[in-house]
């Protein structure tokens, strides 16, 4: 028994200095590192990424004054309920070259563009109430509803603007990447770029 415990004893001690040695042979896998022509061009298919929405209502109130001759029977107030969104996020297509660098590590640096406002959009105005005169004689002016938008548009806006929604969309844009290239296991730093004065003309 003594002696095939002499036996055992080197042969295992044999077995761990062979594994110990195939393990130091290994070489590591050479890690993947994206170009940045790459990197920008998965970030630029992306467009224009909107990352925050706000649902707002606003009430307008209008009041036309009448005229003399008319004994100001033409005289018009409005009451009118909006109800409309804010989109904001980044548009991607800004990004430059000089925006993306990519370390020998694999880590890439990522400077996202400025914030804006996308869209801001009046879904539905009710007309809570709308007289014309006192006694109601004339046709009501319909260029008061051209009025409501332009004033629910600005208000709309406004709200948004005081609720911080260029901060947040700015926060959601830097997760919204960084998140995209964990999913290609891409170690990744996102800059956001400096939320600018939330005074936006969208387009719509």
């Amino acid at each position: 028994m003594k002696k095939l415990i002499l036996w055992l004893l080197p042969l295992s001690l044999l077995a761990v200095a062979a594994w110990w040695w195939l393990n130091t042979q290994r070489t590591p896998a050479a890690q993947q590192v994206m170009s940045r022509e790459a990197v920008i061009t998965q970030i630029q298919s992306l467009n224009r990424l909107e990352t925050t929405a706000f649902q707002i209502d606003s009430i307008i109130r209008t009041q036309q004054p009448g005229h003399w001759y008319n004994l100001w029977q033409d005289s018009q107030k409005g009451l009118f309920l909006v109800h409309g969104s804010v989109v904001a996020g980044v548009d991607l297509a800004q990004l430059r070259p000089e925006n993306v660098h990519t370390a020998a590590d694999g880590r890439i640096h990522i400077e996202l563009p400025p914030v804006s406002v996308f869209q801001v959009n009046l879904d539905n105005i009710e007309v809570y109430d709308l007289k014309t005169g006192t006694l109601g004689l004339h046709p009501v002016d319909t260029s008061v509803f051209a009025t409501v938008q332009t004033e629910a548009r600005a208000q709309i806006l406004a709200s948004a603007c005081r609720a911080q929604i260029l901060t947040l969309a700015n926060e959601q844009a830097q997760k919204h990447i960084t998140a995209l290239f964990a999913l290609a296991n891409q170690p990744v730093n996102v800059v956001p770029a400096a939320v600018p004065a939330c005074n936006a003309n969208p387009k719509k």
